[in-house]
C-alpha cells in the first residue's frame, strides 16, 4: 500500500466516520487535516519555550507570552502548558519531538511504502522495548 493512499484512506474514513460521529461538517476533512497537520509543526514552539524557560531566560509570564506568538496558543491554554513545564519539565519534549524521531525510525527501518503489517511490528517493537534516542538512529 502506497503512502499517498493510506493517507486518502485515512482522509475518508475521518470523513465518512469520525466527523460524523463527532457532529462535524465532513466536507471540512481535508481542510481540517491539513491545518492540523500545520498546527502540529507549531508544536516545537512549545519546545523553545520550554527551554528557554527552564533554563532561565525567560519567567512564566514570558513563556506563556512566547506560546501565545509562536505556538498560537490562548493565554489560558498558554498558562496551562507553563504549568505543566512546571512539573514535568524538560520530558514536554517527548510528546512532539518522541513522536517524529519513532516516526522517522519506524520509516527508515520499514520503507516508506512498507506494508502496514511490517511497520506496525517495528511499532510494537519499538514501544514494547527501552529505548534511548540514539537507538532509533
Amino acid at each position: 500500500m502506497k503512502w499517498r493512499s493510506r493517507r486518502a484512506d485515512r482522509i475518508a474514513f475521518e470523513r465518512d466516520a469520525l466527523f460524523p460521529l463527532a457532529g462535524l461538517d465532513p466536507s471540512a476533512c481535508r481542510n481540517t487535516t491539513t491545518w492540523l497537520k500545520l498546527v502540529d509543526q507549531l508544536s516545537y514552539a512549545g519546545n523553545e519555550a520550554a527551554r528557554r524557560y527552564i533554563d532561565g531566560s525567560i519567567d512564566r509570564a514570558g513563556a506563556a507570552a512566547w506560546l501565545e506568538k509562536y505556538a498560537m496558543y490562548t493565554k489560558p491554554r498558554a498558562e496551562q502548558r507553563v504549568k505543566f513545564i512546571d512539573q514535568y519539565r524538560s520530558y514536554v519534549i517527548n510528546y512532539n519531538l518522541g513522536k517524529d524521531l519513532i516516526r522517522d525510525y519506524i520509516v527508515k527501518k520499514s520503507g516508506r511504502q512498507a506494508a502496514a503489517s511490517r511497520a506496525v511490528a517495528r511499532v510494537r517493537g519499538v514501544v514494547s522495548s527501552p529505548r534511548l534516542p540514539s537507538g532509533l538512529k
